[in-house]
């Protein structure tokens, strides 16, 4: 089946044929509760600043300057809770779209399972997010969960629409955005003094403040000397964060992206053409899922030169589990220390190479 064929179907269904939406702001398919949450009551706020603790003092120094790209930031958190006493609707605003399936949860430990099908998926948001110039983060899809111990954790993703399956990735961080964060609100894509001097953000430069969190966004060059204008903030292959219009700011740490299965054409009938896995370690906190389709991903993250189809309002399934990490025995620390010391070097060098 020829691709065009797929795209005349879908336009006939009333799929295609208008422009991608913009999609919700972050809002988190939350792995751990099931439940799409889409912000934080007014309650929840001062537990999750309780929690995480007030933006500190080298970002709030930089509130409200135009010189610096940022706009005015608050002090208060608005992050996912960590404690489950709060995971109730007095803390919490529920979105409770998608369709959550298989969901345990331990809270002693995080471990536990989950299925989450989506229908609000593009075929190119993960895709655009290894570009020079990032991605639109209202084009991709964000899950987070939370481990209190060391764990196991396997992720996989797949998009399809109606059986034909599209080149689908995502990529894994540790920390968590803030709730309703999206592109171009107190982090500007492209701070600008006066109308066309663009001024470096300095929430994203080269000695950027860490979050509340204690993680800093890589350095994006946002001045005349940059790759030009920013589509986006969500980098599907480094650190990146964003704020929403309360100036609630943060970021997340990249650790690894799955993209390994590429059908040439962007798109296959059959499902393990495209399916994504991940098996990793993780240690204990809190951690983020971007995931969306991979075309027009770069050649060097996977890409197969494939540009997106415009397609949007695809279906996306993710499943998650997340088992106790097996114990090794005495004498195999030394080699497993080394291993998980070059895994994380080879992940830090992937992401530096891929920019290159």
């Amino acid at each position: 089946m020829r691709m065009r064929t797929v795209v005349a179907a879908l336009a006939g269904a009333g799929i295609i044929g208008l422009p991608i939406p913009g999609l919700a702001h972050v809002e988190y398919y939350d792995l751990n509760q099931g439940h799409r949450i889409a912000d934080l009551t007014a309650a929840g706020k001062v537990k999750s600043t309780e929690q995480y603790g007030s933006t500190p003092a080298a970002a709030l120094a930089l509130s409200g300057s135009t010189a610096n790209g940022v706009g005015v930031l608050s002090s208060q958190s608005d992050l996912p809770l960590n404690n489950t006493a709060y995971w109730n609707s007095t803390y919490q605003v529920y979105n409770d779209s998608g369709t959550f399936s298989n969901v345990s949860y331990d809270a002693a430990t995080g471990f536990g399972t989950a299925k989450v099908v989506v229908d609000d998926v593009t075929d190119s948001g993960w895709g655009a997010g290894t570009q020079s110039t990032l991605g639109d983060s209202h084009s991709v899809d964000f899950f987070n969960f939370r481990l209190t111990t060391s764990a196991v954790v396997t992720i996989s993703w797949n998009v399809d629409t109606d059986g034909t399956y599209i080149d689908s990735a995502f990529s894994i961080y540790k920390g968590v955005l803030t709730y309703n964060g999206h592109d171009d609100s107190v982090d500007k894509l492209n701070p600008k003094t006066g109308i066309t001097t663009k001024v470096q953000n300095a929430l994203d430069a080269q000695n950027a403040p860490a979050d509340v969190q204690g993680i800093t966004s890589d350095y994006r060059n946002t001045t005349g000397s940059g790759p030009g204008n920013y589509i986006g903030q969500f980098d599907a292959l480094g650190n990146w964060g964003q704020a929403n219009a309360a100036g609630n700011w943060s970021n997340v740490e990249f650790i690894a992206y799955a993209n390994a299965n590429n059908p040439a054409e962007g798109f296959s009938t059959d499902a393990s053409d495209t399916l994504e896995t991940l098996t990793i370690v993780l240690g204990p906190g809190n951690y983020t899922i971007a995931a969306s389709g991979a075309l027009g991903a770069a050649l060097s993250a996977g890409g197969t030169g494939t540009d997106s189809f415009g397609l949007s309002g695809l279906r996306g399934e993710l499943t998650f589990s997340a088992v106790a990490a097996p114990v090794p025995e005495p004498s195999n620390w030394a080699l497993l220390l080394g291993g998980l010391g070059l895994t994380a070097l080879a992940a830090r060098r992937r992401a530096t190479w891929q920019r290159a």
